[in-house]
């Protein structure tokens, strides 16, 4: 049941399936082949690339770049593909464990691709302590691009939780994800902004602030918080939607279900 609720499916015409459910409610589906860490990263490559074939710019994508192994030649070749049919690319973060490697190869794909448009949408975990300066520091540097912005408030909580770098009180991380909602609010660059939250609070701040000043779309995992999102007609909203091997997914769906538990323990 589970497996049903919150995942696309075991193979991508499965999960394009899901997506069309999606399409038809109006709202954006964004496919992520949810598996980590893919040893050469050669399946992930090959995945993406059939995925490629059958969609259009009506979809956007989410790439996990260990699971490529962090291998640019390939990332960048699927990037290429994508980047022609003028589809989106949503970068998921990375545990702390690859955070670097994250920033410093997304900032590439940036400064290469988002020069007409938002094609690599960035994602910065608010939990961190470091992520507001780093999301100041990033429309900063990429003030003359079209930079795209993905806010979430962070999935690895459980493994790392006693290391430092995070904030240890639920109040905190609220505090720092809407003041980078706010920062994005008033910066004047070029940038698409998503909130992906289940947040009650961040997702009022954002449908409040886009009455003033459209600077918002929306963003939520497939299964969760839907009767929230559903109402929100006049948004632009990003529905998640993983699939792989359900065997290999185990990392993924645990994580999730941990970083939602307040969610789903009302379903």
């Amino acid at each position: 049941m589970l497996i049903n609720k919150y995942l696309g499916g075991n193979n991508f015409n499965k999960a394009v399936t899901v997506a069309n459910k999606i399409i038809n409610q109006r709202k954006i589906p964004v496919i992520n082949y949810a598996i980590e860490h893919s040893g050469s990263g050669m399946d992930t490559f090959n995945e993406y690339k059939q995925l490629n074939y059958i969609i259009n710019n009506d979809y956007r994508i989410a790439l996990k770049l260990s699971s490529f192994n962090f291998d640019k030649i390939l990332i960048h070749d699927i990037v290429d593909m994508y980047k022609e049919k003028n589809i989106k690319i949503l970068i998921d973060a990375e545990d702390n464990n690859f955070n670097n490697r994250y920033h410093d190869m997304t900032n590439e794909l940036i400064q290469k691709y988002n020069y007409d448009d938002p094609t690599i949408i960035k994602t910065y975990q608010m939990y961190r302590k470091d992520s507001l300066q780093t999301l100041n520091e990033d429309l900063y540097a990429f003030g003359d691009l079209h930079m795209g912005v993905k806010l979430v408030r962070g999935a690895y909580w459980n493994n790392e939780s006693c290391d430092g770098h995070l904030f240890t009180n639920k109040k905190d991380t609220d505090i720092s994800y809407n003041s980078g909602v706010m920062k994005l609010f008033y910066n004047n660059s070029k940038s698409l902004n998503v909130l992906a939250t289940h947040n009650t609070e961040s997702i009022n701040l954002g449908v409040l602030l886009n009455k003033e000043n459209k600077k918002f779309e929306f963003g939520h995992l497939h299964g969760m918080k839907e009767r929230a999102y559903k109402d929100l007609k006049e948004e632009i909203v990003n529905v998640y939607i993983p699939y792989g091997p359900y065997f290999k997914m185990i990392p993924y769906l645990i994580r999730r279900l941990y970083e939602n538990i307040d969610t789903i323990k009302y379903m």
